[in-house]
């Protein structure tokens, strides 16, 4: 559960911002950059290779999208994660780590499950890339239809995505690397050895409904 923890926190290591556009069907279409992840605490600290974009389309009651990243390593299996905070408002002050660790995510309403996964391609110059699509109905989560959670799973393992929240929720996407260490569910349960991560603000609509506290 440590190893868990260290990596969820490697997660939020800076910040990010998105380009949207909106559409009359109340649709939402944000991009963001891939950005690389600390894999040493240092100092000096170390990073990733990581980088590319990401994008979502979102309406209240789902969210599509799809990353495209290049990634240190090809033919390595990568899950892509989900980091949903329902209630960004409520964020200490950017949404991040120290929502986590205060609470178990309990005030912002994190929401942590997989979102999907990829074996890396070999690309010219060294390296991997992966190239997956994205899904989530408002109302999905772990243990609803997203993802099977272990027994032992903190609670943020346990939500969703809220329902009518596909808009204002802020969602971060989150690449993970894994080395097989004996156990294939174990690797594709829980997140392991964060490499990228891109975030997505909630809809323009939304900030005058979520002010985060001070």
């Amino acid at each position: 559960m440590r190893k868990l923890i260290v990596g969820l926190v490697a997660i939020f290591i800076s910040f990010a911002s998105a380009s949207a556009l909106a559409d009359k069907k109340g649709r939402v279409f944000q991009t963001a950059k891939i950005q690389a992840s600390e894999v040493d605490a240092g100092p000096p600290k170390i990073f990733s290779s990581a980088e590319g974009a990401a994008w979502l389309k979102r309406s209240k009651g789902r969210v599509d999208g799809r990353v495209m990243a290049k990634v240190d390593d090809a033919g390595m299996p990568y899950t892509i994660w989900w980091v949903i905070f329902n209630n960004p408002g409520k964020c200490l002050t950017t949404c991040g780590p120290a929502d986590l660790m205060a609470d178990g995510g309990l005030a912002a309403d994190v929401a942590i499950f997989n979102a999907s996964g990829a074996i890396s391609a070999a690309i010219d110059g060294g390296g991997g890339v992966i190239n997956v699509d994205l899904s989530v109905i408002a109302g999905e989560g772990a243990g609803n239809g997203a993802q099977n959670p272990p027994m032992d799973a903190p609670p943020f393992f346990l939500r969703k995505l809220n329902k009518n929240n596909g808009l204002c929720a802020e969602i971060h996407i989150d690449i993970n690397r894994h080395e097989f260490d004996g156990d294939w569910v174990q690797e594709l349960t829980y997140p392991e050895k964060p490499q990228a991560f891109a975030i997505f603000p909630p809809a323009e609509k939304c900030k005058g409904r979520h002010k985060h506290h001070k």
